[in-house]
């Protein structure tokens, strides 16, 4: 049986999910089995928790390394 993906089925997202979840899913693999349902859980989490931290660098770190110049 073949792999028919859906009509939307959009390759250049497909692979740009998998570039931004290679981190997390490796820091994921320290804490939890790649077998377990819930690796990919946190593996968004671990994800989520870096988008978090690069918005708050953009947000409160660069704006005072500006003013120090």
């Amino acid at each position: 049986m073949a792999f028919h993906p859906p009509l939307s089925w959009n390759p250049v997202m497909a692979l740009l999910a998998r570039l931004l979840l290679i981190v997390p899913s490796l820091i994921a693999g320290w804490f939890v089995s790649p077998d377990d349902v819930a690796y990919w859980v946190i593996a968004f989490a671990i994800a989520l928790v870096f988008v978090v931290l690069t918005i708050a660098v953009e947000l409160y770190v660069v704006p005072r390394l500006r003013r120090e110049r």
